[in-house]
């Protein structure tokens, strides 16, 4: 993430009124909270300044989801992945715009995407192990 007055900047926060990211040298410290220059003349005004809440649910977060759900009960070894690499997308969405939502459902979708892959691998395994025998 970089901040957003100076591209080649890391940020390291983000402002408590707009959410955007910043560097150390764009932010602020007052009563508190970081604020960017444009957020910080309305704190200092005594102005409410009114964070902007995460409100846009990400596409992709749900995609991931669905996907992970499914692959519990079929094609584990496909759709596994899949909601692997679909919540992996969404996470770096997420955390590019902060007015998205779903960073739980991204997490959720991996966690599912990968106990459904390790469930379709010890079932083929214990398959060959039948047939083997």
């Amino acid at each position: 993430m970089q901040c957003k007055n100076h591209p080649t900047v890391p940020a390291v926060d983000r402002c408590a009124g707009c959410a955007e990211p910043f560097c150390n040298e764009c932010l602020v410290e007052i009563h508190g909270q970081k604020y960017c220059g444009s957020c910080k003349v309305m704190a200092l005004r005594g102005q409410p300044v009114v964070a902007e809440e995460a409100t846009v649910p990400c596409k992709e977060a749900n995609e991931a989801l669905t996907y992970a759900i499914v692959s519990l009960f079929c094609f584990g070894c496909i759709l596994g992945p899949v909601a692997i690499s679909k919540a992996s997308k969404a996470r770096k969405m997420i955390e590019l715009n902060p007015r998205l939502a779903g960073s739980g459902k991204a997490t959720a979708a991996t966690i599912i995407g990968v106990v459904a892959l390790v469930l379709w691998v010890l079932g083929l395994i214990s398959r060959v192990s039948r047939r083997s025998q």
